[in-house]
């Protein structure tokens, strides 16, 4: 299959726009399912629930359709297609924007394992307010994660022309309408920046670990000393089934391509249609999500099948009846 299209702005543009035409849809549904779907059994898990949402679905329309990242390897910069660049937003503010988003998304992840945890073994425990200050700590973390880059970043006229020089390959990609833009040029900034992507990157797989952790040792000890009952015991069970999906396969879709990119980048063989290809994977992450979690969580199941499979029982009485009259007709 040919993907050299993809090294073409506007082509991966026009891509990344059909599938914000999908995925709004998909978006707003999840969200009505979530806000007026839920049933009374899981009031305590909506509003964390409807947090990650929030966070995927503002992910996925940042890189499909507001910013649409089109990034230039080897350089480690390129420039914005979308919406917010059409519009003269500052490009130092839609890359800070983008980052911080997928640190929101790993942020809301991790609360919802928390929120479950709390719910179940530590309400009346000091994590009643430890977790006040938990969430303080992450949610500014989340915040201020790319300021530091941010604020390194370079002259753009000097940065240019020293990548000109470093990369000469890539210089037909800066065009009076879209200049290159370089995050980092220097190799020293370029290694700070990825000491702190895997520090914080750690720091997000030990907090959801510790939580999952705690939440099965917790659920074991509960069942050993029956402390707690079958029945709330097979509802978290299921519960917890859902979210994994609804985490694990969408987490799956964002971080192949990234590992990808990345191997391919110490080999040095990453290329323009590598990265759209990856981008373009890392804007339905979140629209799969919705989709999973409408499948798996049995009420939003239960409210999708009412009304589609009703719909779809109307469309077979339509077909059925326009069939019959044309045979009547017929005869």
């Amino acid at each position: 299959m040919d993907f050299s299209l993809l090294s073409q702005p506007y082509y991966f543009s026009f891509c990344l726009y059909v599938i914000a035409f999908f995925s709004v849809p998909i978006h707003v549904f999840g969200a009505y399912c979530i806000l007026f779907e839920t049933p009374q059994t899981m009031k305590h898990v909506k509003w964390v629930m409807f947090n990650l949402h929030f966070w995927n679905c503002w992910l996925d329309l940042t890189i499909s359709l507001f910013s649409q990242p089109f990034i230039i390897p080897p350089v480690f910069g390129g420039y914005f297609l979308g919406i917010l660049n059409s519009l003269g937003v500052d490009i130092k503010l839609q890359v800070y924007i983008m980052v911080t988003l997928l640190i929101m998304v790993a942020v809301s992840t991790i609360a919802i394992f928390e929120n479950r945890f709390f719910l179940l073994f530590a309400e009346n425990t000091w994590w009643r307010y430890g977790r006040i200050v938990f969430y303080i700590v992450n949610y500014a973390l989340a915040l201020l994660y790319f300021v530091p880059t941010v604020i390194l970043i370079p002259d753009q006229s000097l940065a240019r022309r020293e990548i000109f020089k470093m990369y000469p390959q890539v210089v037909h990609f800066d065009t009076p309408e879209h200049s290159i833009y370089v995050v980092a040029y220097d190799m020293e900034i370029r290694e700070y920046i990825g000491y702190r992507q895997l520090i914080s990157l750690g720091t997000v797989i030990i907090e959801g670990s510790t939580f999952l952790l705690l939440l099965h040792c917790n659920i074991r000890n509960s069942i050993r000393k029956m402390t707690i009952s079958e029945s709330t015991l097979r509802l978290q069970k299921i519960f917890l089934k859902a979210v994994y999906m609804q985490i694990s396969i969408p987490a799956i879709i964002m971080i192949v391509p990234q590992i990808v990119l990345n191997v391919l980048g110490y080999l040095y063989a990453n290329s323009p249609e590598m990265n759209s290809l990856a981008y373009m994977f890392m804007s339905i992450h979140g629209a799969s999500a919705t989709l999973i979690m409408l499948y798996f969580h049995t009420p939003y199941r239960q409210f999708c099948s009412r009304i589609f499979c009703k719909k779809l029982d109307i469309l077979k009485i339509d077909v059925n009846y326009a069939n019959t009259t044309a045979t009547t007709d017929n005869n």
